[in-house]
């Protein structure tokens, strides 16, 4: 290949690179989150508010209405308006928000009943231009109603009318029952309802009247509602001329407008919402709030979240670029290091240091292994052919190619097949290494599986150790379970499609195991009378007609209902007489 890319290019300039483009591209869709995300908040809270507005006026003023046409209901005859004095003032005790309530009948007579000096007055309003065309109205329309605002002279304010016509039993029109709620009630309510919010609430009529606002003290006759540009709130009259038609939230509002102002240093927002269902024009309700005075935690969120994303940003480059640095490093020694395995120089390659990076520490771990196992490969190929047994061999190569001679206690199991000598005459040279073949696999697989350690074949017969030499606390008692698992597998089994039984000696002593031979060839095996004794076992199974026979040393460790003395003999080359046991289970089969 004509160009390749060093790899430090790869890890320093690619990987500094492809993450600055990564956390660019987060942080970009992170920010643009966080702004959406405030963006709909701020909505959420300005509708939030406008909402709790609507739904106070609703509360103020809904019972007016529900009120009136409970009276509706409940009134039928006002031949004696004095006899409803009682009646009406419990009307006025029920809506703590309406001032004062009057009966106006056909024939111009008013009844008017009043909260403050509880007092009840009647009057005639025949001179009164307006009186007629008031009741024509109110028959005409026939149902409840609020009416433009207007200056109620009886307690000198500007007030909300609502008024409801009222029948007899038959049907027939008998006079108008009105309720009146203070334009300046009206606005202490919400200034109450905001005080030491940083919220200024207002609501215009007719978009150019100012109904309600903390600012409202008093009205009269001639004008019973300011304009805006005579209200004095200088913000509140720039609310139908902003600077901004569509504030940062305006897209995310559902039935609210929202608009901005800015004044000097501070940045005002209008919110607001135009309903129809208190009069004959609109009323448009809303809020205008001062910013700088707000807490403002999501757009500091959102900067602060920018920054920090900026910040880690250049520290991830850094980083980057320190970490391709570590990258490259290990890589290149493992290039070195396998240069050297390459021109078979494997002596004067050192172990490889480990790293931090779990990947690169595990490739560093493997490739010392790979030339650990280069090296016991070679020692192998000069040593290892001289043993048999694996874990002989792995004490070989832990000591460098010498085994020590190794004196301890351990347990010997000897086991035969009966009858061999016939089964060969019977199979022949070619079928009996078959059958041996597979015997020997099971019986060695099972011996291994205990911790035990084939140390040679004997024709048809098979030496095991254990304990050397491989250390096992549990012997005696892994020799015995290893001896019932191959009496199992044998009974019923057939090996290369013939059936065999097998003896099985076991004895725990003293043994000295070690290499035995030539210098160019040796053969580990073990020595002592415990071996000895352990095939003498093996050859009594024929005498006592058993198939599996223990000396009481290989015993000590098994409980007493697990064993069957068998009895008790002298054995050659015993100076003391020895007690056979065999496992019960064995016997009872």
């Amino acid at each position: 290949m004509k160009y390749r890319i060093p790899i430090t290019a790869i890890t320093v300039f690619g990987t500094s690179g492809l993450l600055a483009f990564t956390v660019a591209i987060v942080l970009l869709l992170g920010f643009g989150q966080a702004v959406q995300s405030t963006r709909q908040l701020w909505a959420n809270e300005a509708q939030g508010l406008i909402d709790q507005m609507e739904q106070s006026l609703d509360a103020r003023l809904q019972p007016v209405r529900d009120q009136a046409h409970w009276v509706a209901r409940d009134i039928k005859d006002l031949s004696d308006l004095e006899a409803l004095d009682d009646y009406f003032y419990g009307v006025l005790a029920a809506t703590p928000q309406v001032a004062g309530i009057a009966i106006i009948t056909p024939d111009n007579l008013a009844r008017r009943w009043h909260r403050d000096e509880r007092i009840a007055i009647t009057e005639d309003w025949s001179q009164r231009p307006w009186i007629r065309d008031y009741l024509e109205q109110a028959k005409t329309d026939g149902t409840a109603a609020w009416r433009d605002p207007i200056f109620t002279d009886t307690v000198s304010a500007t007030t909300l009318l609502h008024d409801i016509p009222l029948y007899d039993d038959k049907g027939e029109f008998i006079g108008i029952f009105a309720q009146i709620v203070t334009v300046q009630e009206l606005s202490a309510f919400l200034a109450r309802s905001y005080a030491d919010t940083g919220v200024t609430p207002f609501v215009l009529y007719d978009r150019d009247y100012v109904l309600a606002h903390p600012a409202i003290t008093g009205s009269n006759e001639q004008q019973p509602l300011p304009r805006l540009e005579q209200l004095n709130d200088l913000v509140l009259q720039r609310i139908w001329s902003p600077d901004e038609d569509a504030a940062f939230i305006s897209s995310a509002l559902a039935d609210t407008e929202a608009s901005g102002l800015f004044w000097g240093d501070n940045y005002y927002l209008y919110l607001y919402r135009n309903i129809k269902r208190f009069g004959p024009a609109d009323w448009t309700i809303g809020a205008y709030i001062n910013t700088n005075l707000m807490p403002n935690e999501q757009a500091e969120r959102a900067i602060r979240a920018l920054t920090a994303g900026l910040i880690v940003l250049v520290l991830a480059i850094i980083a980057s670029i320190i970490v391709g640095r570590k990258v490259s490093s290990p890589v290149k020694a493992i290039v070195r290091a396998a240069d050297a395995v390459d021109a078979g120089e494997l002596d004067r390659i050192e172990p490889l240091s480990g790293s931090r990076i779990r990947e690169l520490d595990d490739a560093g771990v493997a490739f010392n292994n790979m030339v650990s196992g280069l090296r016991d490969r070679r020692l192998i190929r000069d040593t290892l052919g001289r043993f048999v047994p694996e874990e002989v061999a792995r004490s070989l190569l832990a000591g460098g190619g010498d085994l020590e001679v190794q004196q301890s206690e351990a347990t010997i199991l000897f086991c035969d097949i009966e009858a061999f000598t016939r089964l060969t005459e019977t199979l022949g040279p070619v079928k009996i290494v078959e059958v041996l073949n597979a015997f020997f696999s099971r019986m060695v697989e099972i011996l291994e599986q205990h911790g035990g350690v084939v140390t040679q074949f004997q024709g048809d017969a098979i030496l095991a150790t254990f304990n050397v030499p491989v250390a096992d606390d549990e012997h005696a008692r892994n020799a015995v379970l290893a001896a019932q698992d191959m009496l199992t597998s044998v009974a019923g089994s057939e090996f290369a499609g013939e059936p065999l039984n097998i003896r099985i000696g076991i004895n725990s002593g003293k043994v000295v195991a070690g290499a035995i031979g030539a210098k160019g060839r040796l053969n580990y095996t073990v020595h002592g009378d415990a071996v000895n004794l352990a095939a003498r076992l093996e050859a009594m199974n024929k005498e006592y007609g058993t198939r599996l026979l223990m000396s009481e040393s290989a015993v000590a460790h098994l409980s007493e209902d697990e064993l069957k003395l068998i009895g008790e003999t002298t054995a050659r080359g015993q100076t003391r007489s020895i007690k056979l046991y065999t496992l019960v289970s064995l016997s009872d089969a």
